[in-house]
């Protein structure tokens, strides 16, 4: 993907001159001086802003998306399809196949339903069991009439049965929202036995949380809650045994599987599943190293168990390109398993015999990169999966439908528009609804058979209401890594009104942590509530640099354990959009981010303190060895490696030299506040002048979803970076 700088841009060859630049003042092109807005036109701005909030902006769009309801025989496809004036039903007769549609009346109102059970229990998809933790022993509850029996008589403090009290049972995000954690599980077919674990936290620190302010109540004495937890750096870690349960007999049955990390608990996308006919169960745990990971095959009545296939080790670490859940497919009951895998230094799908272990074929390869799985048809051996990177002149990031047969034969693209794809197959795979859109294109929702035809275009989003307000579409671009060879590829959110005569500050949204993509590639995608922070008056960057996801595995490793890559690529890419753009001032430039991101931003505004000027850093990871996220992957190389890039921020404090705010929510429970006061520490040391906003009630998930944390983020960078007295008059509405 290419862009022209335009015939204001500043090129190479126009920088190069005097001459040149002269050139661009008579044709009118040099910025205008911004006017410092007016307490009133600043109060609007704020208004306005927050109608562009993640949960404010999608009233101003109708048709975004589309539910459709599949009858059961397969033949029928019902959705609703909303606009300004309301909400149409339409029916697709699927077996006609005639591309018409016929509008009919609403479905009836669902009935009441009845009572349901305590939301603590886990309940079987036969409807007759259910299984709830009693003081860390599992409890089997037989309904409907609720009578319970005990399992497990065995648990003991931090060994725990069902749940994961990291992040589970005992966070204090669940403490704080009054909520009673189910145990974790996954069902047979036929819904007679659990497949659960036991979780073992003994011998782990305690890391205290003071808990002041608990929202809603009154005169609430303080007190403090404990969470176990292993650092990176710990020898002892969360590991979880994992079991079978019998509901019928209350038999137990231990698995003879590596123990697993409890990043997630035991579901499809942690890897584990049980075998069409119940009989065995598929588990496929990363080592801690994230360097490899193996398939097991279990027996669930004897618990014995077999490896059957293991990908990696890799010189890195496994990249996160697909869900854990997506590695390994098995085809009919075992017989095969679809694998995901970048050892070709591309990640793509091979095909394995279940019994042997031995490869069978590939079924994608080529320079591209598939990015999950969309249906799997086993009768007729197609697999339909979502790619990027195939097409010329296509975003690699753009996910693209395909289907091809397991023994790599007959490769199709589905889904040709160049936008971003996500598909919802018919349950019987003959049918799929595509939506597809980009930064710029609100999403188009198209009907298409299993082959990829077109049946019928079921609606357009309509965006007239944002068009009336000013609404300016972001631009998806593409710019050069600090290599100068590798292309990158981001978005930049611009204000309503957009004037490209006129200069903006411009704020990079960061993030920096290798497991993720973070620049949006669909309509209203948003970060950090990145929409509304443009409409004060700034252009708001993302992009993805070397080490992020959805690449070459080798692109990834340049970044992998490199924090400075990251910010490299960032440095570059404000570099050239300045020079492409003259409506992007490079003289007034912020960063902000949250969690691995406040890291990045603190770490961005410490090294490279010419270009960031003004930064806010919330629930930042200063230091990733008091990090109690899993973060193995993160730290990157041993530090005994030559190229070793510790990632902490604390002993740079002396080189900050504009204005930084750090940030965080008091009951963070992902990244402990202690983390950001300790970097507060660092300034106060260093003798560095700094802004601290501390929000009481809020945790990591909910930090840009408080209404007031955005208004302090937003009245930092228009008081900092645009040189304005931010209102004080206005309210910033939460979401809901």
């Amino acid at each position: 993907m290419s862009f022209s700088p335009g015939a204001c841009g500043r090129t190479k060859t126009e920088l190069a001159t005097i001459v040149a630049v002269a050139a661009l003042a008579v044709v009118g092109c040099a910025p205008k001086k911004e006017r410092s807005a007016t307490p009133e036109q600043l109060k609007q701005r704020y208004e306005h802003a927050s109608e562009y909030l993640p949960w404010t902006v999608g009233k101003h769009v109708s048709g975004m998306s589309v539910d459709p309801q599949w009858s059961a025989d397969g033949k029928k496809l019902r959705y609703q399809w909303t606009t300004a004036a309301g909400g149409t039903y339409y029916e697709i007769d699927l077996a006609a196949n005639d591309g018409k549609r016929s509008e009919v009346e609403p479905p009836e109102p669902r009935a009441k339903a009845a009572p349901s059970v305590a939301e603590d229990v886990l309940v079987a998809p036969n409807g007759r069991w259910g299984v709830k933790v009693i003081e860390g022993n599992l409890y089997r509850v037989e309904l409907p009439s609720g009578r319970q029996t005990q399992l497990t008589t065995d648990a003991e403090p931090d060994y725990v049965y069902g749940l994961v009290p990291q992040w589970a049972s005992a966070s204090l995000t669940t403490r704080l929202a009054g909520k009673k954690s189910r145990p974790y599980g996954l069902w047979s077919p036929e819904g007679d036995r659990l497949l659960t674990y036991r979780v073992d936290e003994r011998g782990m620190y305690k890391l205290p949380h003071l808990v002041p302010v608990v929202p809603g109540a009154k005169h609430q004495v303080p007190y403090v809650h404990f969470q176990n937890t292993a650092w990176p750096s710990s020898e002892q870690r969360q590991e979880a045994e994992l079991m079978v349960f019998d509901l019928r007999t209350g038999k137990r049955t231990n698995l003879a599987i590596l123990k697993p990390g409890i990043g997630y608990g035991p579901t499809p996308e942690g890897g584990l599943r049980w075998s069409k006919d119940g009989t065995r169960i598929f588990a496929a745990p990363e080592t801690r190293d994230y360097r490899s990971i193996t398939l097991y095959e279990a027996d669930a009545a004897t618990g014995r168990a077999r490896a059957i296939v293991t990908d990696g080790p890799v010189a890195t670490a496994l990249q996160p390109d697909v869900d854990q859940g997506e590695r390994f497919l098995p085809i009919g009951n075992g017989a095969e398993f679809i694998v995901y895998s970048e050892r070709s230094d591309w990640g793509h799908y091979y095909l394995y015999d279940g019994t042997t272990g031995a490869l069978k074929n590939a079924i994608t390869q080529g320079e591209w990169a598939v990015h999950g799985v969309a249906n799997i048809d086993e009768a007729g051996r197609w697999l339909y999966f979502l790619a990027g990177g195939r097409e010329t002149g296509h975003d690699p990031y753009y996910s693209h439908l395909y289907r091809v047969r397991f023994d790599g034969s007959e490769l199709t693209l589905l889904t040709p528009e160049s936008a971003h794809h996500e598909i919802k197959f018919s349950p019987d795979g003959r049918f799929f609804v595509d939506t597809y859109s980009t930064v710029a294109q609100a999403p188009v929702h198209v009907l298409r058979s299993s082959a990829g035809a077109e049946i019928l275009e079921l609606g357009r989003a309509d965006t007239s209401r944002l068009v009336e307000q000013g609404w300016t579409s972001p631009q998806r671009f593409s710019v050069k890594a600090a290599d100068d060879e590798t292309d990158i590829y981001g978005v930049l959110f611009l204000p309503a009104n957009f004037d490209e005569r006129q200069s903006y500050p411009l704020i990079d949204a960061t993030y920096g942590a290798n497991f993720r993509t973070q620049a949006p590639r669909s309509f209203l995608q948003d970060r950090q509530s990145a929409l509304a922070l443009a409409q004060l008056g700034f252009v708001v960057m993302f992009v993805d640099g070397r080490g992020t996801p959805l690449r070459s595995q080798s692109m990834q490793d340049l970044g992998f354990g490199r924090w400075d890559v990251n910010l490299d690529d960032h440095v570059a890419a404000i570099r050239q959009l300045a020079a492409r753009h003259r409506f992007i001032d490079a003289d007034r430039v912020g960063v902000y981010g949250h969690s691995a991101g406040g890291f990045s931003t603190v770490h961005a505004m410490l090294e490279q303190p010419e270009l960031f000027k003004v930064g806010v850093a919330s629930a930042g990871s200063h230091d990733f060895d008091l990090f109690i996220y899993p973060v193995n992957r993160e730290r990157g190389l041993p530090k005994d490696h030559p190229d070793h890039f510790e990632p902490t921020n604390y002993e740079h404090a002396d080189r900050l030299r504009g204005k930084l705010m750090l940030a965080h929510g008091f009951v963070d429970d992902n990244v402990h506040v202690g983390i950001t006061l300790q970097m507060a520490d660092a300034l106060i040391r260093a003798n560095k002048d700094f802004d601290l906003f501390i929000h009481p009630t809020v945790n990591h998930q909910s930090f840009y979803r408080s209404g007031y944390a955005n208004r302090k983020v937003w009245n930092y960078f228009v008081e900092h970076l645009r040189k304005e007295t931010p209102p004080a008059d206005v309210r910033v509405p939460d979401a809901d």
